[in-house]
């Protein structure tokens, strides 16, 4: 049970690069959390943390998932603005969507001050704008973000103010959000677990889960090797929980994302790509985001795919989209290349909510998964202990099962998905 080949794994401490023990017969406990990701661990920590008997569960290790794998970018709020809250939901409920959205970026830098100060944490993420319209509309939005919402204010980047900050020409202008940033997902998930053992919480890594099965006064979880019995279970697993719950299943899609880093280019330094160290992406609807590393290498994610399968060679996969944005690196190594699988809802919001009295589930974060996964799981923890009204608000949010049920929802994104994949390339 190897990490990914991902730069992440090659730059792990050696003491956060341990296997746990797996479960062994039969335990006791208040919560079982299902998943070894942000969402499940940031849940066991918080749990623990108030007192709860918590045996955590993950099928190969912790952060081996989507967790370790991603691109890192700390992307505040939703993959919807405010604005379509309110449009939706009422004015009152977008202004609880505000608020909630700055805590739980507030919760991811309370998390990494107090147990992840080595996880690389940088502040700033630029929106590249291809098209003059993008420009606009990102204007727009964060202005109404800011005077209706008390969002942070944006910085706005011209063209040419643009391409000093990205070293890439080919873009209208930029914003840039100072809350933004990136960081190293794998330290940050692997320091949370080790806190949330020193609180009590027992985490299990080789312990797949096989079945989840309800009852009146308690959840019965039968893993590879053991069972818990548990008075409450908590689904953290996002797009490796296939066929574990159904109405779960019918909500949450899994897909492929794939990301390279090159070789040491200077990427994050004075006179290299993105001089200041900051994260970017662009206004792609299937993006395309990337960023320096401290060693400066560019770390560069593009492609998707709507199945679980990889492509024979992610190097080769990724590569048109990096030099999409950057021609001048044709020739530069690729040092690592990797995949991994997240999962999406229909409209792009996450899925945190109760399925059963005794199932809850925080999954569907849809690229955002940085910040959100993990206040994700102080919710559930907080509405598990003393307090529901942040699960009942994140339950409201409208999350409709996919058209075609789980056979046919895959064809039916793939046809979507490649429709604006086609309006991505002709703009």
């Amino acid at each position: 049970m190897e990490h990914a080949p991902s730069w992440y794994a090659a730059s792990l401490p050696p003491e956060l690069d341990r296997l746990r023990p797996r479960l062994e017969g039969d335990t006791v406990c208040d919560v079982c959390v299902i998943g070894g990701g942000f969402a499940g661990v940031s849940t066991a920590y918080h749990l623990a943390k108030a007192g709860q008997r918590v045996v955590l569960l993950d099928a190969n290790r912790i952060g081996w998932g989507a967790s370790g794998r991603n691109g890192g970018q700390i992307h505040p709020g939703f993959r919807r603005d405010f604005s379509w809250f309110a449009s939706k939901m009422g004015d009152g409920v977008a202004r609880q969507v505000a608020s909630a959205s700055k805590a739980a970026l507030e919760h991811l830098d309370g998390l990494i001050a107090a147990h992840a100060p080595g996880c690389d944490r940088t502040h700033g993420l630029i929106t590249a704008c291809r098209t003059a319209n993008d420009l606009r509309e990102e204007i727009s939005a964060g202005e109404e973000a800011t005077a209706q919402f008390g969002a942070t204010a944006l910085t706005v980047l011209d063209e040419a103010e643009t391409e000093a900050a990205l070293g890439a020409k080919g873009h209208a202008g930029a914003v840039r959000d100072p809350d933004g940033g990136h960081l190293h997902p794998l330290r940050f998930v692997l320091r949370l677990a080790d806190a949330a053992e020193a609180v009590g919480a027992q985490l299990y890594d080789g312990s797949k889960v096989e079945a989840v099965v309800p009852d009146v006064s308690h959840v019965s979880v039968r893993s590879s090797h053991g069972s818990v019995r548990a008075s409450h279970v908590v689904l953290c697993g996002n797009g490796y929980m296939r066929g574990l719950y159904g109405d779960m299943d019918a909500r949450v899609l899994p897909i492929t994302n794939f990301i390279v880093a090159t070789e040491p280019i200077g990427a994050g330094d004075a006179g290299g790509l993105l001089p200041t160290g900051e994260a970017a992406s662009d206004t792609r609807f299937i993006v395309r985001y990337w960023r320096p590393t401290p060693d400066g290498r560019l770390l560069f994610g593009g492609g998707e795919k709507f199945s679980t399968a990889f492509p024979q060679d992610i190097a080769a996969f990724v590569r048109p989209h990096l030099l999409a944005i950057y021609p001048q690196l044709a020739d530069v190594r690729i040092d690592h290349a990797w995949g991994g699988t997240l999962a999406v809802t229909q409209n792009r919001l996450p899925l945190v909510r109760r399925l059963d009295p005794r199932v809850t589930v925080a999954a569907g974060f849809s690229g955002q998964g940085v910040v959100n996964a993990p206040f994700a799981g102080k919710i559930i923890a907080d509405a598990l202990t003393h307090d529901p009204n942040l699960l009942d608000l994140f339950a409201n949010f409208p999350c409709p099962a996919f058209p075609g049920g789980t056979a046919l929802r895959a064809p039916i994104l793939f046809l979507a998905m490649s429709w604006f994949a086609l309006m991505d390339r002709i703009g």
